[in-house]
Order: C-alpha cells, then sequence, then structure tokens
C-alpha cells in the first residue's frame, strides 16, 4: 500500500493489540473480515512476527506493506493512552481569550472548544514531539481535512478526517497562536511556546488560504538542550578538524548554502555555540529567530517598522561585535554591507540559497559584489544536505543492485551497509540525520586567480571533493544508505 490511511481503520479491530506491543513492534491491526486480519507492517515478509501475531489473536494474519513511520503515528492516534491532561493548549486558549474583548460570543467560543478540534490538535502535537517531527501540517482538500508529520526530513500521513472540522480546528489554532481569529482571506504567523514532556518547545504558526480553505503548518523547535554539537553532525573528523580552525578566524565571511531544510542553521548554529564566549560579543540578526542561544544577542528583523535585515546590520556595526550572524542575504544591499564587515575585521556568519559551494561566488557577483571584494572578504563556505542515518543496532552489510551501481559509478560488489530494523529505530532501519557536505576554504592563490577570472574560477573551487565524493564516503563507512544518497542527486 502507497499511504497508510488511520480514517479508514476501525478503532476497534486496531485495539486486537495493546499500545505496548503494537509500538514495540510497529504492527497494527488495520482491517478484519470473519477470522481474518490485515496487519499493517514494514515487514510483511517476516513469517516468525505473523505467526507471533496468529497465536495472539487467534485469527489468520495478512500481512499489508506500510512505512514504520506511518504505523508509529497511527498507533499514536489509535492506541496511546488518553493525552490531553499532558498538553497545555486549553491554558494557552484561556489565557487569549481573557485578552479578546469579544469573549462571550458563544459562536466563538463552540469553535474554539470543539472536542474533536481539540483531540485532533492535542494528539497530533503529542504524536509530533514524541516522533521529534519538526513540523506538522493541516490541509484542507476536497471533502476531507489530512494531518501530516515531518520526521527526519519526510512527510507522513497522520490522518484524514471530514473538512468539517476545518473552521473549529484553524480558530483554535489562532488563538493559541495570538493571531486575529476573524481574518480568512490573508497568511498569518504566530507562535507559542509549551513545555512538553519536561522540555521547553517553541511553535512557530503559519496560517495561508488556500482554494479548499485555510491551510495550517506548525513548525517544532525544541529546547537548547537538544541541539546538535559540531561533533553530531555528521562531519568526518579530517574536515571537522579544518572547518573548526575556518569558524575560529579573527575576521572573513563564512557562508553556509543549501536548500531549505538542508541544516544550514543547525550547523551554523552549533559552531556558534563553540564560539559564544565571555572574549566575544555575538550578533545575530534573523527573521524571525529560531533558537535562540544564551550568552548571544538575536535581533528579529522587523520589515513593518522599518528594520530590514540592511537596516539592523548597519546598527549592530556600531554594537561593538565580534562576530555577525546573518540569518539570510537576500539582496545587495545587505551583501555589501556584509562584505564591508568582514573586511573590517568581523567575523561573519550567513546562509545563501545555492545549489552547491561555488554557487556562492556567482550569486555573490550577481549580487553586485565587485570580485576583488568577494576574493578578500571570503574565508570559506559550506555546502550540505542531509540524511538519514543508520541505525546503529541493526545495522548490516549488503551490496548495490547492477542498476544502483552504474548510477553511483562504483562496482557492483562494493560493500555498502542498510539498516534491517529494529525496536530502537522503530522499524525504520534509520535514527536521526547526518550531512552530506562539500567545502571551500580560501587561499592566497584562490583569491588571486578569483580575481582575474572569478567566472571561470567558479567551477574549479571544489578542492575538498563534491558532494558525490562525500556522498559515498558516506555510504563506504556505513552512514546511509544508497537511497538516502540517490534522493539528494
Amino acid at each position: 500500500m502507497e499511504t497508510l490511511d488511520i480514517s479508514s481503520i476501525d478503532v476497534n479491530v486496531a485495539k486486537l493489540l495493546d499500545y505496548e506491543y503494537a509500538n514495540r513492534y510497529s504492527v497494527l491491526p488495520i482491517k478484519r473480515e470473519n477470522r481474518h486480519l490485515w496487519v499493517a507492517t514494514q515487514e510483511p515478509d517476516n513469517i516468525s512476527a505473523m505467526s507471533d501475531l496468529a497465536d495472539i489473536t487467534g485469527m489468520f494474519i495478512i500481512p499489508v506493506f506500510a512505512y514504520a513511520e506511518e504505523i508509529r503515528l497511527a498507533i499514536a492516534q489509535l492506541l496511546a493512552p488518553d493525552v490531553l491532561n499532558t498538553i497545555e493548549t486549553q491554558f494557552l486558549v484561556d489565557a487569549r481569550l481573557d485578552e479578546l474583548i469579544d469573549i462571550q460570543n458563544p459562536q466563538l467560543l463552540a469553535q474554539i472548544s470543539s472536542a474533536p478540534a481539540v483531540r485532533l490538535i492535542d494528539s497530533i502535537i503529542e504524536a509530533g514531539i514524541v516522533n521529534r517531527a519538526s513540523d506538522i501540517h493541516i490541509e484542507p482538500y476536497g471533502n476531507w481535512l489530512r494531518t501530516r508529520c515531518r520526521i527526519d526530513g519526510k512527510l507522513y500521513t497522520y490522518s484524514h478526517v471530514d473538512l468539517s472540522l476545518l473552521p473549529n480546528v484553524v480558530s483554535r489554532l489562532k488563538i493559541i497562536g495570538g493571531m486575529d481569529i476573524s481574518e480568512k482571506r490573508r497568511p498569518q504567523d504566530g507562535r507559542f511556546t509549551m513545555s512538553l514532556h519536561g522540555e521547553k518547545i517553541e511553535f512557530r504558526l503559519s496560517i495561508l488560504p488556500t482554494a479548499f480553505g485555510e491551510k495550517a503548518v506548525i513548525r517544532m523547535l525544541y529546547d537548547q538542550a537538544s541541539r546538535l554539537s559540531k561533533s553530531e553532525l555528521g562531519f568526518f573528523e579530517d574536515d571537522l578538524e579544518e572547518l573548526t580552525a575556518l569558524f575560529y578566524k579573527p575576521h572573513g565571511a563564512i557562508f553556509m548554502t543549501g536548500p531549505t531544510g538542508s541544516g544550514k542553521s543547525t550547523t551554523l548554529n552549533s559552531f556558534m555555540t563553540e564560539l559564544n564566549r565571555d572574549g566575544r560579543n555575538i550578533v545575530t540578526v534573523e527573521d524571525p529567530v529560531e533558537n535562540p542561544i544564551v550568552g548571544v544577542n538575536h535581533v528579529n528583523v522587523d520589515r513593518a517598522a522599518g528594520h530590514s535585515f540592511a537596516t539592523v546590520l548597519r546598527h549592530i556595526l556600531r554594537q561593538d561585535p565580534d562576530v555577525i550572524m546573518i540569518g539570510e542575504i537576500r539582496d545587495e544591499e545587505t551583501a555589501s554591507i556584509a562584505i564591508q564587515a568582514a573586511l573590517t575585521g568581523h567575523v561573519v556568519l550567513s546562509t545563501l540559497h545555492t545549489n552547491d559551494a561555488a554557487g556562492v561566488i556567482e550569486r555573490l557577483l550577481d549580487m553586485g559584489t565587485p570580485p576583488y571584494l568577494a576574493a578578500s572578504a571570503l574565508s570559506g563556505i559550506v555546502s550540505q544536505r542531509l540524511v538519514r542515518r543508520i541505525c546503529n543496532d541493526c545495522i548490516a552489510p549488503t551490496v548495490p543492485t547492477a542498476h544502483e551501481a552504474n548510477l553511483l559509478g562504483i562496482p557492483e560488489n562494493t560493500e555498502v551497509y542498510a539498516g534491517r530494523g529494529c525496536v530502537s529505530c522503530e522499524n525504520t532501519g534509520y535514527r536521526g540525520r547526518i550531512a552530506v557536505y562539500e567545502y571551500i576554504v580560501m587561499t592566497d592563490d584562490m583569491r588571486r586567480e578569483m580575481s582575474r577570472v572569478p567566472y571561470d574560477f567558479a567551477t574549479n573551487l571544489r578542492k575538498n571533493g563534491t558532494f558525490k565524493q562525500n556522498a559515498l564516503r558516506h555510504l563506504r563507512q556505513g552512514n546511509t544508505t544508497i537511497e538516502e544518497i540517490v534522493e539528494i542527486f
């Protein structure tokens, strides 16, 4: 099957297995006819497991393939113990209502207090946290409302419910996020914070009108305790040593590049956390601030108030900074100020959206930066993607197929690795993500060459290996799988 449709599963059928057993072995009954029981599993060919299920249920088991993440989300919704008492949304709602003038509006109160809406929001937040989701999507389509969670970079369906629930769900989210509940035609942004399971979590909420109704996306930002150290990012030891030296240079610009969701900010924050010492003044300008670090001065961009990246940067330069982190360089003016700051004794960290490390040079030149200034200001460039990491508890050697070997340009007998699936990784074969990357550390020879022929030089910048070479190194060392590598190229 392609997707596990939770809305079509009879709860009474699902409860033929208890929560602990279903969650431990990542299996879920989804359909019953007489003595036949259809069971969702990631391992339909696991005869031993199917035999155990037959003994437990007393039925003839028909295994149906489903992705492990989808099974886990379905188990969380259908079998998990009642979690509403662990969710703080009602407290947030009560606090927001106290601030509203029309608190006595019965229609408003009915919408935001709708029991199905409360259960849906609370349960998907709970499931998202348990599975360390980065985003939750609530999407209207036709006559139904779909909810999905992004786990390790991939979206998995959580539920399908009737579209009639949409107004109640969106109204409740708007109240929680501090938005205008009466505005339905314009996009809105909101935020709220909750402490769940002993962890403080920041939620960023975006509401966007679509053809079928308002779509909501909740981004989940976990507290500082869950922030990765630089050694956990996936950089090889020899590369990490060179990159650490790069970030400790007394001045110069370092750019992180890659598509949205490639971990650019996570990598920058990891190195910035290490640079965060009493002897340094670190100031950031972001839109918005997402992962505040104690000891770092974070500044939000507020375009409505006339505070653009460029405007804030000018003021930051008067604040005696040692390190400046710019959330993203998007225009010529911001690029010019950043380059000047790097040339006048500051360490400047920033992100750019380009396909590879060499593309940063062309982007800076396109934004009007003279080649000689870009060459002088640049210290280095790091470009990365994220792939899922093989679970250490169930890793096993394998060999590529002829097609895979040809696709990657490796011999067919090359030993590679994959995860078999186990309790530790919820039978996915993966646990966590790592960076596949390429980087450039600028040298005097590079700067001279770049000043002469910048556009030709861009194609010859990769002195430390390409993305593909780095990905194959991860593959041979058992860090990730062929399936993951193929997806990023």
